[in-house]
């Protein structure tokens, strides 16, 4: 606890010193830190004109660096499902189903995973008044760079709470030949913060074989703590699947097969669980722009242009260029993301305060596109 409160302090005079810095997202400070944060756009008063020194306007620009993500409809989809589960299995401690975010790269997996565990905690903190000090609700952590033992996956769980001492020295880092079994500290802290999800994010580094490793420890934290799990990477389904193989764990099927086992009398071989059946998946795809959608991507496009604190700022200025901006960042989440950011800094430095096709050649420049 000692070592946890001083790493907070040193981060919270972090966001003194730097506001706005990102904070790594996997360790605890810093995850409430964006679950807190509420980026406000600059003021522009009505009629008025950038100042002499809007160019170096650290707050703007900031901003700027710092766009919502602007969310679609399985996004949304997803936010809502995965509240209304860990909703109502609060105090359940069996029944849990793992959920999955799977897509190609660049689609906004992370996003959506960082927001529906915002979103979670949010709800959790407002059924109690507030957040309360000996309460985690959220964990967040990404597949550890050897993900062969489970003793590093709960390595990482116990470096989000806090619980593992940071090496001093060089020579201190060369002696952590290998991780120490954090597993009973890191259980009792989970079930005594009484902790509802817990967010594993780049999953697609570990093979089926290193996940099934950990699967059974994913599956203790399930059923006795009621935590329920979020993996997300390109390919997660497939891999929790294959993993749940070779881990020999067949018995969780549709409850269609359930039931006709339990019809039949007598023991009987599951059945191998269909993807759908053994796991709740949300696909993010490319955002499309044809004949059959027009609206999906030009309505992220208009969400945009909504949070841009632009003076000269033309209506629809997003929008007016939909087919180009689809042409060049391919409808993936991530590229339009930084496309748009990076032409409103260069629309502040250049004074111009607005977004043309000059701003968006610029920004895919950098993009390489």
């Amino acid at each position: 606890m000692e070592l946890r409160d001083r790493r907070e302090a040193r981060l919270r005079q972090q966001l003194k010193d730097t506001p706005m810095r990102p904070l790594p997202l996997f360790q605890l400070t810093g995850w409430n830190h964006f679950v807190d944060e509420e980026v406000e756009p600059p003021v522009l008063a009505a009629g008025s004109s950038p100042s002499v020194d809007r160019k170096n306007d650290e707050l703007a620009i900031a901003y700027h660096r710092h766009l919502r993500m602007v969310p679609t409809d399985a996004m949304t989809h997803m936010q809502k499902a995965v509240v209304e589960a860990v909703h109502l299995n609060s105090g359940r401690r069996d029944g849990l189903m793992d959920h999955v975010i799977d897509g190609p790269a660049g689609t906004g997996k992370t996003c959506l995973l960082r927001a529906v565990g915002r979103a979670a905690q949010k709800e959790v903190q407002a059924a109690t008044n507030g957040r309360q000090p000996n309460r985690i609700p959220v964990v967040h952590i990404t597949t550890p760079a050897d993900p062969e033992s489970k003793v590093n996956w709960i390595w990482e769980i116990a470096s989000y709470l806090g619980l593992n001492p940071e090496p001093k020295t060089i020579a201190e880092v060369l002696e952590m030949r290998r991780h120490p079994d954090l597993t009973l500290p890191v259980n009792y802290i989970l079930e005594t913060t009484q902790t509802r999800l817990l967010l594993i994010d780049d999953i697609n580094r570990a093979s089926p074989q290193q996940l099934a490793n950990v699967l059974p420890y994913f599956d203790y934290l399930r059923d006795k703590l009621g935590i329920t799990l979020i993996f997300c990477g390109t390919g997660a389904s497939h891999l929790l699947h294959q993993a749940r193989i070779l881990a020999g764990d067949l018995t969780r099927v549709s409850e269609e097969n359930r039931a006709r086992l339990q019809q039949s009398g007598h023991p009987a071989a599951p059945a191998s669980p269909s993807l759908t059946a053994l796991l709740p998946v949300t696909w993010l795809h490319p955002l499309p722009l044809d004949t059959e959608n027009q609206e999906t991507f030009r309505k992220v496009l208009a969400g945009f242009e909504a949070d841009l604190s632009l003076y000269r700022l033309e209506e629809h200025a997003l929008s007016k260029h939909a087919v180009e901006l689809h042409r060049r960042t391919g409808g993936y989440f991530k590229a339009l993301a930084y496309v748009v950011s990076t032409a409103a800094l260069i629309a502040i430095r250049s004074g111009s305060e607005n977004i043309t096709l000059k701003e968006i050649n610029a920004a895919t420049a950098q993009l390489g596109a």
